[in-house]
């Protein structure tokens, strides 16, 4: 197996250049750069993905599968002079020293990173597989021209070299119990004596009794099962050996074949006839399917002469694209909201968008607003990214406003953006998401998902009014990247934890940039034609005291929720003169002693 990295400029002789170039598939072609006469001059990608080439090409003489990932997996590493970039930072780990990991002098093996990379690149290929899938069926042309594609030839389909390769270790994992019923099956009766063949024999007599020293066995044949079952695993011990792919065989009673012999099955097309003379002897379905999968493998693997050098590929340009569909399949609502997503008036296309609990009052629910971001660990939004995200969440505002409350009365979603009687707007949740990557958290199964130490500037107009329309507040989460593609990959379902966890964070930031503070005006009604027209309250303190720090979680709601920012000293003789103007006219709660929200 080799592997590249994305952007990472590569000497001559090692660049991934001869195979990409001229690639055309009718789609687009792929181009490459080269700077002459800089420092860390050399080929480079602008690419993420998997090619498998079958051939020597412009001096470059390699048969295999061939990863390019992404470039956060590359930091510069601080114990090195030169501040080059190494594998996850690590010393001495250079991208162009760790293409080959079938070698064993390889960097990696003695870090005991031999299997990282491996396993990297099939949760990559397995995300990238997904991708492909939801691309057509969306016929996302923006995706669609970004994608190159390409099997061996058209009745292999989805039967090429990785393809294959994932589906006979995922078989592995679904049949364990298969194999350990037919080995039981198989073998029971084997040590057991064959009386009658055994005293055929001459016995050796001692004391007057016979004594047979050569006892004979009922030793089966192996069977056309076993037979099937000894090379599927001797190809899957071929993948484990020979590509570090992550393989757990389990305790295995057959003598396998070798890697070089399987590797022989491959070069001489032996692998293939052999499936054929076992063709239609199995009944079982799943035996059948196994068949199946090891035809797929010996058939279309099948080394030859190629004039083109590369015989499979799936690669994107821009993995920005890729990020951003893992992400919204593990908190956005690609489904019903697709058109509030898409339909904005000044053309912008929001990345994630949900419905959730509001962040103020957990009984109505509120859009939750996300973009994501495929930038380098430690880079943050800024500029015009910062600018397009408030312009969304002003968007998502005024679209609910006019449906919500212009137009109609419906409100089907129990959705909450504005308070008729403070006129005060809900807190709209809206955050950015970048992946990371770092050494000592290399797990697939764990989101780490965190907020980052850095937050946005807020967006608003007026000082200390949270519920003020144009006050609002941005968030940045960080997610694992081998976690994302491998989730993705597996199609697993994260949607709830995600979102939880996002909710109560926001809530906390809310917590600890601002004091909230729950009262209950006096409430004296005046009366016109026995109906309820309005407090005095509101017609006294509303526009001189408490416009954008108000806001009541329903319409019935007694208690009303001031919020006023934390810390700052105009900020403290604005709560003062607002504690001091209304304290006559409250009958419940106090404006004292501040209340947090809860998650």
């Amino acid at each position: 197996m080799r592997i590249y990295f994305e952007n990472y400029r590569y000497p001559d002789k090692q660049s991934i250049f001869p195979y990409f170039q001229d690639r055309d598939t009718g789609k687009h072609t792929i181009p490459v750069q080269y700077d002459n006469g800089k420092q860390g001059e050399g080929w480079y990608v602008e690419h993420i993905g998997y090619l498998f080439v079958s051939s020597e090409y412009e001096g470059v003489k390699y048969s295999g599968p061939v990863f390019i990932l992404p470039k956060s997996f590359l930091h510069k590493c601080s114990k090195s002079s030169d501040q080059k970039e190494t594998l996850l930072g690590m010393s001495g780990l250079y991208p162009e020293s760790i293409i080959d990991t079938e070698d064993n002098n390889n960097p990696l093996v003695a870090q005991g990173l031999e299997t990282f990379l491996p396993e990297l690149s099939l949760w990559l290929f397995r995300a990238m597989t997904r991708y492909k899938e939801e691309v057509f069926r969306e016929n996302d042309k923006e995706a669609l021209n970004d994608l190159d594609y390409l099997t061996p030839n058209d009745s292999a389909r989805d039967r090429d070299f990785l393809s294959t390769a994932v589906r006979l270790m995922d078989f592995l994992s679904d049949h364990r119990n298969l194999f350990t019923q037919i080995t039981k099956i198989n073998h029971s009766g084997r040590a057991a004596v064959d009386w009658h063949k055994t005293i055929t024999q001459t016995p050796f007599l001692h004391k007057g009794k016979p004594w047979y020293l050569d006892l004979c066995i009922k030793d089966k044949a192996v069977n056309i099962d076993e037979e099937l079952i000894v090379l599927y695993y001797s190809v899957l011990r071929y993948l484990k050996e020979k590509y570090h792919f992550p393989i757990d065989l389990g305790e295995v009673m057959y003598p396998l074949k070798t890697t070089s012999e399987i590797q022989r099955y491959l070069d001489t097309g032996v692998g293939k006839r052999r499936m054929r003379d076992m063709k239609g002897k199995y009944y079982r379905d799943d035996l059948r399917n196994l068949w199946t999968l090891l035809d797929n493998f010996f058939t279309f693997n099948t080394s030859k002469d190629d004039k083109n050098p590369v015989r499979e590929c799936l690669v994107v340009k821009n993995f920005e694209l890729v990020f951003e569909k893992m992400v919204d399949h593990l908190i956005g609502d690609t489904g019903k909201l697709g058109d509030l997503r898409k339909e904005q008036k000044d053309g912008k296309l929001i990345d994630h968008i949900y419905l959730d609990k509001s962040l103020i009052g957990k009984e109505t629910s509120i859009y939750y607003i996300g973009d994501s971001k495929y930038y380098e660990t430690g880079s943050h939004p800024k500029g015009v990214a910062l600018y397009k995200q408030f312009t969304y969440a002003r968007n998502v505002i005024q679209y609910n406003i006019e449906q919500f409350y212009l137009k109609t009365n419906k409100n089907p979603y129990n959705i909450r953006y504005r308070d008729k009687k403070t006129e005060g707007y809900n807190v709209t949740p809206n955050f950015f998401i970048v992946p990371k990557i770092e050494e000592n958290d290399l797990q697939y199964d764990k989101p780490s998902f965190e907020p980052s130490d850095w937050i946005p500037e807020p967006n608003k107009q007026f000082e200390n009014r949270l519920f003020d329309r144009d006050t609002l507040l941005l968030r940045e989460y960080q997610i694992n990247l081998l976690f994302l593609i491998a989730a993705y990959g597996a199609y697993e379902d994260w949607t709830k934890p995600l979102r939880e966890k996002i909710r109560e964070d926001m809530v906390g930031l809310l917590n600890t940039l601002y004091a909230f503070y729950t009262i209950e005006p006096i409430d004296i009604p005046i009366y016109s034609r026995d109906k309820l027209v309005d407090t005095w309250f509101f017609e006294d303190y509303f526009r001189t005291s408490i416009q954008g720090k108000a806001y009541k979680v329903a319409d019935d709601a007694n208690e009303i929720i001031l919020a006023f920012e934390r810390d700052p000293k105009p900020v403290a003789d604005d709560y003062k003169a607002v504690r001091d103007n209304i304290q006559y006219a409250i009958k419940g709660g106090s404006i004292d002693n501040p209340v947090e929200l809860e998650p």
